[in-house]
C-alpha cells in the first residue's frame, strides 16, 4: 500500500498550525540541578513575558533527579529563536550549559487547530 499526500491537504495541514511546542531536555552533571533550577527560577518570569511566550513549564524527572525538563508553547518558531538569542547574548544559556552533562536536546512540535 502506498499513501500519498496531495498538496490540498499539506496546504490544509499548514494552515492548522497555530504555534508550536519545544520540549527541551536538560541532563544536568551529578550535584548541579540546584544550581540549573536556579537559573530558570530567575529567567522563566521574564521569559514567560516575551512575545509569543504562551506557557512554559519547567519540570525535573521523578525517575532521574538529574533531568530538568522545560515544555514550551510559542506562538512561532521565530519567538523562541529570539528567545534563545536573547538568552545567549546575556550570557544565561553558557551558564546553563555549565550545568549540563552533555548538551540540551530541543524537540519542536507544531500545535494544530481543530483537533
Amino acid at each position: 500500500m502506498v499513501l500519498s499526500c496531495d498538496y490540498s491537504f499539506s496546504k490544509s495541514f499548514m494552515e492548522a498550525i497555530v504555534g508550536i511546542t519545544c520540549v527541551s531536555e536538560f541532563p544536568c552533571a551529578p550535584g548541579r540541578i540546584d544550581e540549573l533550577i536556579a537559573i530558570f527560577h530567575e529567567t522563566l518570569p521574564s521569559a514567560r513575558k516575551k512575545i509569543g511566550c504562551e506557557k512554559i513549564y519547567f519540570s525535573i524527572s521523578d525517575t532521574d533527579p538529574n533531568l530538568a525538563v522545560t515544555f514550551e508553547i510559542w506562538s512561532s518558531k521565530k519567538d523562541h529563536e529570539l528567545y534563545l538569542s536573547e538568552l545567549t547574548e546575556s550570557g544565561r544559556l553558557s551558564d546553563i550549559q555549565f550545568c549540563l552533562n552533555g548538551f540540551p536536546k530541543f524537540t519542536f512540535f507544531n500545535n494544530l487547530d481543530d483537533f
